[in-house]
């Protein structure tokens, strides 16, 4: 019977470690375009998220180079919006970019840990020239407002985002999750965003994650289409 449980419970530690063992980094990416057809106006959402019960703050990302479907045009030149010309201090600073700039909004979820693993913010996205886009994440800690500023380039079909990792009072603040919502705008010439080639009836859209560390991953994620 002594036998008997002792190797009981060795089966259950080696399954509790297994499971700790298991417990690693998570990464998760999903982007898709609102269009259902292939040349029509588009909105994108996004939602991309990450995650590592191991340790009390995962691993930061660098950069995020999403490439949309081939063909896949973004316009921000188009006459329905206007630039936003203010710098990263003034944005920090609380300074609003014109209403006419705005093209989505979203939330993001920072870890600053030890103060706090799970700090949310609001998040908007503004165009800020004729090739770029500028979003600004606001959080609430502690009672004082703290803003973050991510810049955004396009190229062809690909946007590129660097990611900071900013260090406020010896703590370094690491985004973990973030969701944007970029409503469709305009139509044929002055669309935002056209829908790029519909594969296999899927817009397929690939994420390239780069970490501070060294580290990569890529992932795919896709929407339906005809």
């Amino acid at each position: 019977m002594r036998k008997a449980l002792t190797v009981s419970v060795v089966a259950l530690l080696s399954l509790v470690l297994a499971g700790a063992a298991l417990a690693a980094f998570t990464q998760t990416s999903n982007i898709a375009l609102t269009a259902h057809k292939a040349g029509n106006t588009t909105g994108i959402k996004a939602n991309v998220s990450s995650t590592d019960p191991s340790v009390p703050q995962p691993k930061a990302a660098k950069s995020l180079v999403v490439t949309f479907p081939s063909k896949t045009k973004f316009d921000l030149k188009t006459p329905l919006v206007t630039p936003c010309k203010l710098s990263d201090t003034q944005l920090t600073d609380g300074s609003v970019c014109p209403g006419k700039s705005l093209i989505g909004t979203g939330s993001a979820v920072a870890n600053a840990y030890p103060l706090a693993t799970s700090v949310p913010s609001t998040v908007k996205a503004y165009v800020s020239s004729s090739n770029s886009m500028v979003m600004v994440a606001t959080a609430n800690v502690l009672g004082t407002t703290s803003r973050t500023i991510l810049h955004a380039t396009v190229s062809g079909s690909k946007l590129t985002i660097p990611i900071p990792t900013p260090v406020v009072a010896t703590i370094k603040v690491v985004l973990t999750a973030l969701k944007l919502n970029v409503p469709a705008k305009g139509a044929g010439k002055t669309a935002l965003i056209t829908a790029g080639a519909c594969s296999a009836h899927k817009f397929v859209v690939k994420s390239h994650f780069t970490y501070v560390d060294g580290s990569t991953f890529d992932t795919t994620s896709s929407s339906g289409c005809s």
